[in-house]
């Protein structure tokens, strides 16, 4: 049985390195996968080159050197690599997402279209940026609006706005999808699919920036409570089902306030921020590997948990040039078990403007979750990063 895994990155790869079967492995060109360059067995290569964000391109090759594999699924957990993913195992008769599935969590706008159908209750107000009429009505009626790529992903270019008129010409077009801000507390859900079952793996309570940035995810979440953990669960899981994602791994983000609970948005690959190290260290279960194993049938294995709660710390600091950091701290409440601050004092920091521009990370646990918010915000209090903006 061989599996297909299109643009893993080196945590992934090793992570489902003991799946059972053969694994063929697709990078970008110029891309390495550090540790399975020249990975052979049996005189099988196992590690292919294919720009799969060139359709055409990778249409030819999965045709030319994937179907004579016979491969049993394809699967991707990389933003880039999931339409082709699905694409390419609809086209060999493989195991994988739906193609349609996909397209419509990639799309901000046609998911909040599938949602006013569907499940119209989980939905903010919206509307599209080529709607002038729509987008005036929106912002008379519910403000401040926040503005976001259609297709983007991970903060990017997500602004607030409290009056059209402080709208830029070249957010009027169809690129851009125009919400409702919506209050309450931020979570990120982590799921797994099979046969139409959706079982959570993790939730996350998020700490942003005015901007959008994620700059901290904890858990379980101190602010979440049984009953509205439930919400959660169920308003995920009627999303999923809106959407008809059947078999896979999810990631969505939602908002609470009160016992309402509103999509932000969702995608068919397990969150970044390491926060499947979250699910790892509270739960005892590889979400990577079981992201990626659901799809030769090998069911997500739980060892025992590290941690009773556990956290990511992402630091940012003004923009100019570092001056100076901080050494790794000892906490008051919890324990640092990662810290990974790669700027040096010269280093150029520019403005924060996704979560791209951010300057290291520390990963945090502790016994319990209100003690984890703790930790989280004593480290948060720290000024890690030092710079001084040039002259």
């Amino acid at each position: 049985m061989t599996l297909v895994v299109i643009g893993a990155n080196p945590t992934v790869a090793r992570a489902i390195a003991e799946l059972s079967g053969d694994q063929v492995h697709v990078r970008l060109p110029g891309v390495p996968v550090l540790g399975l360059d020249g990975w052979d067995a049996s005189g099988v290569r196992k590690v292919f080159t294919a720009d799969f964000r060139d359709a055409p391109a990778f249409l030819t090759f999965v045709d030319e050197v994937l179907a004579p594999m016979a491969p049993a699924a394809v699967v991707s957990l990389t933003e880039p690599g999931l339409e082709p993913a699905a694409v390419a195992a609809e086209r060999l008769g493989a195991r994988g997402v739906d193609p349609q599935v996909v397209r419509v969590t990639r799309d901000k706008l046609r998911m909040r279209r599938v949602l006013a159908r569907r499940a119209p209750h989980l939905n903010p107000a919206f509307a599209p940026g080529d709607a002038p009429g729509a987008v005036a009505r929106l912002f008379a009626t519910h403000t401040p609006v926040v503005a976001k790529p259609v297709d983007g992903f991970g903060s990017r270019s997500a602004t607030l706005f409290e009056r059209p008129a402080d709208l830029p010409p070249d957010r009027g077009t169809a690129a851009t999808l125009f919400e409702q801000f919506v209050g309450g507390v931020e979570f990120s859900v982590e799921a797994l699919s099979l046969n139409g079952r959706h079982t959570v793996m993790g939730i996350a309570q998020k700490g942003t920036t005015g901007g959008f940035v994620e700059v901290s995810h904890i858990m379980p979440p101190p602010s979440l409570d049984a009953r509205r953990r439930l919400l959660v669960e169920r308003a995920v899981a009627e999303l999923l089902d809106a959407l008809g994602l059947e078999d896979g791994p999810s990631h969505t983000e939602v908002k609470v306030e009160g016992d309402r609970v509103t999509v932000i948005e969702t995608h068919t690959r397990l969150g970044g921020d390491g926060i499947a190290d979250l699910v790892r260290l509270t739960t005892g279960v590889d979400w990577r590997c079981a992201a990626v194993g659901w799809a030769v049938g090998a069911e997500p294995q739980r060892a025992a948990a590290a941690a009773a709660a556990a956290a990511t710390v992402f630091f940012t600091a003004p923009p100019g040039r570092v001056t100076y950091v901080a050494p790794q701290p000892s906490l008051t409440h919890g324990s640092v078990v990662e810290w990974d601050v790669p700027v040096r004092p010269g280093d150029p920091v520019g403005p924060l403007r996704s979560s791209e521009d951010r300057l290291g990370r520390a990963v945090l646990t502790a016994e319990s979750p209100a003690e984890c918010a703790a930790a989280v915000a004593e480290l948060m209090s720290l000024r890690v990063v030092t710079t001084r903006r040039d002259r």
